[in-house]
């Protein structure tokens, strides 16, 4: 079982690079707005039953993947903190136990493109964060998770799929068959 996780600050393009990789390699993409999403329906956002049950659920899903030897693209920010660190490391320990690799890719982008990208459509119908004041306030947009292997990508000019392709090229990632289109 393989995993690929995507992190970087909010609009750095994780879902959209994410997306890319998983069509590109047939991983299932894990993003980690499914589990935000689920988890605020029910509990205040950050409070003490909001991070367990997250945590639990994340830890859970990555506990069935590496069961059934899922490959799986997965999204998620990083924050400088040791909690944050411990966190991901629990949410992957069924994957490590497993037999698994875990290859982590830090995607990062031009401080002004960052502020543009965060206020996007498609980040507003989703129901993230489009303030790029709160982003400057919330989160460090460069921060390095302490995981090895460890690929840093600069996506500023890199469109989704060409970064999908360096990251399947740089972890030599098995690739779908093309599909060919005859006619027209």
């Amino acid at each position: 079982m393989r995993v690929v996780f995507l992190y970087g600050p909010p609009g750095v393009g994780k879902l959209s690079v994410g997306s890319e990789l998983a069509a590109l390699t047939g991983f299932k993409l894990f993003h980690n707005h499914l589990t935000v999403d689920l988890v605020t329906a029910v509990f205040p956002r950050h409070s003490a039953s909001w991070f367990r049950l997250l945590r639990r659920i994340r830890r859970e899903v990555f506990a069935e993947a590496a069961r059934e030897e899922a490959d799986l693209v997965c999204t998620g920010v990083a924050k400088d903190t040791v909690e944050h660190i411990e966190a991901v490391r629990t949410m992957l320990e069924p994957v490590w136990a497993r037999g698994g690799t875990v290859l982590f890719v830090q995607l990062v982008c031009a401080r002004e493109e960052l502020l543009t990208r965060v206020q996007s459509e498609s980040r507003r119908a989703r129901g993230k964060l489009v303030d790029p004041q709160a982003l400057l306030e919330q989160y460090e947009l460069f921060v390095t998770m302490p995981f090895e292997p460890h690929l840093r990508l600069d996506t500023t000019h890199v469109p989704p799929a060409g970064a999908a392709t360096k990251i399947a090229t740089h972890y030599s990632l098995p690739l779908l068959p093309k599909t060919v289109v005859f006619g027209g």
